[in-house]
């Protein structure tokens, strides 16, 4: 199946990393250009080297509004939206702090309301548009052990993009979200290998899906291409598991 992508332009947020970079890269090699938000300067940097002319690269926290209306406002044309930055929080609700509840949420899905609203008058302008959300069945899909605060703003993802697309589908704008359970990603090293015992954890990790494995970051960015592209233009308001059987 091939996708037409030339000309087109997709923000992705997170883009420095994981599913993000490898949404940005796959974008990049079917023909978009791609406007990389993330606010890990070194990551970003690498991606911009790798990406070269394809790549516009915005070193942003998405969760400071002033930073997004100052950084963006030179992008005026948009056909599509990849909202990937987040980060996950361990602990029960006893073990969650105000901090890390604020930190989460904002970072999680505040962030993703700023960017889509942001973009949105774009998209409302132009008349058309497709948001990917990234979710995860660690959300209202899924209980998963210690994952309070961030099965909390997951979940609220689930929520915001069938608002979206029950508020915008008739305005040309499609949003849909993707749900994968354990992605082979920079930040899941980091937690595996801050365990007690790495690799059990990995096993345990591992274990989760019924399939044996976690998932790598392209098979993530595969389905983002679809729901981006014009062969998913009868699709809105859609929730993906993509979770190796996670959530059976």
């Amino acid at each position: 199946m091939k996708y037409s992508f030339k000309k087109k332009i997709i923000a992705v947020t997170g883009a420095a990393n994981g599913i993000g970079r490898a949404a940005a890269i796959l974008l990049a090699k079917e023909g978009a250009t791609i406007i990389a938000i993330d606010k890990e300067k070194k990551s970003l940097d690498k991606l911009k080297l790798k990406l070269k002319n394809k790549c516009i690269k915005k070193n942003i926290n998405c969760t400071n509004l002033n930073e997004i209306k100052t950084n963006l406002k030179d992008i005026k044309i948009i056909d599509g939206l990849v909202n990937c930055a987040g980060i996950v929080h361990q602990g029960d609700m006893m073990n969650c702090s105000e901090k890390d509840w604020d930190n989460t949420l904002n970072t999680n899905l505040t962030s993703v309301f700023y960017i889509s609203q942001y973009f949105m008058k774009i998209f409302l302008k132009r008349k058309k548009g497709s948001i990917v959300n990234i979710s995860s069945v660690a959300s209202s899909i899924k209980g998963v052990k210690r994952r309070f605060a961030y099965s909390t703003s997951k979940a609220g993802i689930i929520g915001l993009t069938k608002s979206i697309a029950v508020d915008y589908a008739k305005k040309g704008i499609r949003c849909n979200v993707i749900c994968p359970g354990t992605v082979d990603t920079p930040t899941w090293r980091k937690r595996v290998l801050s365990a007690y015992n790495p690799s059990q954890a990995r096993k345990d990790f591992n274990s989760r899906q019924i399939i044996g494995r976690v998932a790598k970051p392209e098979e993530i960015s595969d389905l983002i291409l679809f729901l981006l592209s014009d062969r998913s233009s009868f699709v809105t308001g859609s929730i993906y598991n993509i979770d190796g059987g996670m959530s059976l």
